[in-house]
């Protein structure tokens, strides 16, 4: 558990939560479903290209781009009651 906790403090997993929280909030005219569904395929996308091209797959970013996600859904809902 300290090793999970540990990864998610990297800067590396800190941007990929702030950045899929900005994704969720600028695409949320569109619907939330497609603003959370877009945002993860972004960064899904963004993964596998890491996979052939940069450091590899990393299932702690995928992890945070989800937390993310859902932080911005969340804020979405919370200032839409």
């Amino acid at each position: 558990m300290a090793v999970f906790l540990q990864r998610l403090r990297e800067r590396d997993k800190q941007q990929h939560f702030a950045i899929s929280s900005a994704l969720v909030l600028c695409a949320s005219p569109l619907g939330l479903t497609a603003a959370l569904v877009g945002t993860l395929l972004i960064g899904l996308g963004k993964e596998v290209w890491d996979s052939f091209y940069g450091s590899g797959f990393c299932w702690y970013d995928m992890l945070a781009n989800t937390l993310g996600a859902l932080a911005g859904a969340s804020f979405i809902l919370l200032i839409s009651y």
